[in-house]
């Protein structure tokens, strides 16, 4: 635990210095020389450290009878994450789209809004059908009867 929480501060200071002005040096030249670039087209390990340490402190903190995890405010998160994969490849089709709505049409801050927004519904509504089309076939983690765990297959399925 507080070795993420070390890493998640360090990681703060390092995102706060991109918009400091350049007089104020938080971030030492020899450091700034052994991490920079940050790749974000492929998994840096900087980035990849940072995904371990927020999961590691949302599985101490956030336990699974957490009653915000049953609200209905929290349904769109949870049904976007179950088909994680599709609405990734969603997000970066939209990503484009928005993009070159943004520099066609307008770049001001309601553009921006509008264009989240619509994003963030169409992929809410792109997992709601595809759970619906996945129970409509029977293909759905809930439609299948509960098998026992085995724990010599990845994934305990036979």
């Amino acid at each position: 635990m507080v070795i993420a929480i070390v890493y998640l501060v360090f990681a703060f200071f390092i995102a706060l210095s991109w918009y400091l002005p350049e007089d104020v040096a938080i971030v030492p030249a020899w450091l700034q020389d052994l991490i920079y670039p940050i790749d974000k087209t492929n998994l840096d390990v900087l980035r990849f450290a940072h995904f371990l340490a927020l999961a590691t402190l949302t599985v101490r903190f956030v336990p699974r009878t957490w009653p915000m995890l049953s609200s209905r405010w929290f349904q769109p998160a949870i049904l976007c994450g179950q088909h994680s994969l599709e609405i990734f490849c969603l997000g970066v089709f939209l990503a484009f789209a928005g993009h070159f709505a943004l520099i066609e049409i307008s770049g001001a801050l309601w553009m921006q809004v509008v264009i989240s927004l619509l994003g963030i519904a169409i992929m809410v509504t792109t997992a709601a059908l595809t759970t619906w089309y996945k129970d409509l076939e029977g293909r759905s983690p809930s439609s299948r009867p509960k098998k026992t765990p085995d724990a010599d297959l990845a994934g305990g399925e036979a």
